[in-house]
This record gives structure tokens, C-alpha cells and sequence, in this order.
């Protein structure tokens, strides 16, 4: 067996994991039927979408030619996952606002091409757009600005 697509090959069986282990969570869940389905059903049926994109991806990586897979950058990995650390800590008391601001500034430069003029321009449309679905259209209870 000759890997010819290696992307497409690792990418399959990432989606073939994630459909394991989603039909293993749901493994307890009941199915219900097809009118009156239970809280297992769209667990199962997304798992099975992954599963069959899966198996797509890892048979055309066998037969296709295409990408090999590029080195990972572990710099963007780093400074995604210290950016949702710093937002769990700061959020309960700086609020949404201030605490979106700054990690969303910060993870701009994840990528080596990003100018501070795009990160804060990022920054500023990604609060407002989040204050305006989360806060105003979905009601969550969230403190937008800091309590001191």
C-alpha cells in the first residue's frame, strides 16, 4: 500500500478518529427513530458523516497523487493555547470587551506576516461582532466590561 496523498491520508483518519470517538460517546445515548429521534441520533449520523468523508480522504490518498504534509509550526500552536489561557483568566474580571480585545490582538500574531495596524483592526470588529451575537442576540450572561 502506497501512500501517494499523504495530506489527504492523515486528514481521513483524523476524521475516522473523531467519528470513533463520537459513536463512542454516544454509545449510552438512545437512538429514538427517524420522526421522534433520541439523544444519541445526531451524534451517530454526524459521526457517520465524518466516518464516510474519512474513508473518502484515506482511498483518495491511496489512488491521487497531492501534497505532502508541511512541518509543524508549533509558534501559532503556542500562541493559540496561551491565548485561551489568558482569556479564562481575565474575562471574569476584565469582561468580554477588554479580555476579546487583547487575545484577539495577541493571537494575530500567530501567523509571521501579521502589522499591529491588521491585528487591531481584527481585534476590534471580532469584540464587536461577539458583543453583538452573544450579549444582545443569544443573552448570555455575560459581563461585558470589568467589575471591580
Amino acid at each position: 500500500m502506497i501512500i501517494r496523498a499523504p495530506k489527504d491520508f492523515w486528514s481521513g483518519l483524523m476524521f475516522l478518529t473523531f467519528a470513533a470517538i463520537g459513536l463512542l460517546a454516544a454509545s449510552g445515548y438512545s437512538m429514538g427513530r427517524g420522526g421522534r429521534m433520541g439523544p444519541g441520533y445526531f451524534p451517530v449520523a454526524l459521526s457517520a458523516v465524518l466516518a464516510l468523508l474519512g474513508a473518502i480522504l484515506v482511498l483518495r490518498s491511496l489512488v491521487l497523487d497531492g501534497e505532502g504534509v508541511e512541518r509543524i509550526q508549533f509558534r501559532p500552536i503556542a500562541v493559540l493555547v496561551v491565548c485561551v489561557l489568558i482569556f479564562g483568566a481575565m474575562i471574569p474580571k476584565l469582561g468580554l470587551v477588554i479580555s476579546l480585545s487583547c487575545v484577539t490582538f495577541i493571537a494575530a500574531f500567530a501567523g509571521r506576516e501579521t502589522r499591529p495596524l491588521e491585528a487591531a483592526m481584527l481585534s476590534v470588529v471580532l469584540t464587536v461582532l461577539s458583543v453583538g451575537i452573544f450579549v444582545y442576540a443569544l443573552r448570555l450572561p455575560l459581563s461585558v466590561w470589568p467589575s471591580f
